[in-house]
């Protein structure tokens, strides 16, 4: 991987123990995706967007994670769920595989421009014409103790925004304006900011986004 390693060992430390509250927008998908859709939850973590999508009909799903604790805890939680476990950059799938990708507070944990590109460009590939990819992650916040850490950690990591928490773990809080050329190969079809409680039970600004492949 270019830039920042995916800090692994972190995130299965944390698996037992960590919550995630980014909101689904079922009504977002139901606009346009039939129940029968091929989705893939790209970092699904411990599965609860796939049990969610589960319990709104959506039956062909498709978990992928770097952490294999996450994905163990996954599947003592949610038997049914079909998970898999990658590098979390390259997508182990055939070329337009899914109508749908699902990338929830994985950005943040990809700090590296290029490999953000990357995975972007690996989501295009698996999806389908007209397939949907959907993005919620964090933006970059405005209080006191957010700015000291993108200010002291800005020169280390050479991206502003980009910082390490005190338990160790590297994480990114994203510009707006980078979000327009990270996506320029999809058609955005909604775009929403909002309040997020992060993994740490603290508030931030957050976003997500809808987009579209069309054909070339």
């Amino acid at each position: 991987m270019q830039g920042i390693p995916l800090q692994t060992d972190y995130w299965d430390r944390v698996a037992p123990e960590k919550r995630f509250s980014h909101p689904l927008r079922l009504d977002w998908l139901r606009q346009h995706l039939r129940s029968q859709a091929r989705i893939l939850d790209h970092g699904c973590g411990y599965g609860r967007l796939l049990d969610q999508l589960s319990g709104a009909g959506y039956g062909n799903t498709v978990g992928m994670d770097f952490s294999e604790k996450m994905l163990m805890r996954c599947r003592s939680q949610f038997p049914h769920l079909t998970v898999v476990q990658n590098d979390g950059l390259t997508l182990p799938f055939r070329d337009r595989a899914f109508d749908a990708v699902l990338l929830f507070a994985l950005l943040t944990c990809i700090p590296s421009d290029n490999d953000q590109r990357a995975l972007l460009a690996e989501v295009r590939r698996v999806l389908r014409p007209e397939g949907i990819l959907y993005i919620s992650d964090l933006l970059i916040n405005t209080d006191v103790r957010n700015l000291e850490r993108y200010e002291r950690d800005a020169d280390q990591f050479g991206v502003y925004g980009v910082f390490e928490l005190p338990d160790g773990v590297i994480v990114r809080h994203h510009r707006e304006e980078w979000i327009e050329p990270l996506t320029r190969s999809f058609t955005r079809l909604a775009f929403e900011r909002f309040t997020v409680t992060t993994m740490n039970g603290n508030p931030s600004a957050a976003f997500q986004y809808l987009g579209r492949v069309y054909p070339e």
